[in-house]
């Protein structure tokens, strides 16, 4: 009788061992699931920034090429103004119409890189 309760007694740190590996094992298995289920939220999320930040430095381009414009638009205007100053009245005529016809140009230049941007984002 003595020599079948030492059997129990160390057959049972044995028992509780498996028994703890085996809810050990368990619980990492649903660690691993949800982990593996939170990775494409999280790609997503990381996407979704990335998206964002595009956008952001997209519009800081086109502020930057708007300011541009409107700076070389102001130098050719005050160009015009100061030749307007240097040559006689007939030739500004014709200097009018020049810089008339390039300002159009320009213009429909502008309307259509605008339409092709706004194109891009559709």
């Amino acid at each position: 009788m003595l020599n079948d309760s030492l059997i129990v007694k160390s057959g049972l740190p044995l028992f509780i061992l498996t028994i703890a590996s085996l809810i050990h094992s368990h619980a990492w298995a649903g660690m691993a699931e949800t982990i593996s289920q939170n990775q494409p939220q999280q790609w997503r999320q990381r996407q979704d920034a990335l998206q964002q930040q595009s956008q952001q430095l997209w519009q800081q381009f086109r502020q930057q090429q708007d300011r541009f414009r409107l700076q070389q638009q102001h130098q050719q205007e005050l160009f015009r103004l100061q030749n307007q100053l240097r040559f006689p009245p007939q030739q500004q005529g014709e200097l009018f119409r020049l810089q008339d016809q390039l300002r159009l140009r320009q213009q429909q230049q502008q309307e259509q890189l605008r339409q092709q941007q706004q194109q891009q984002y559709r």
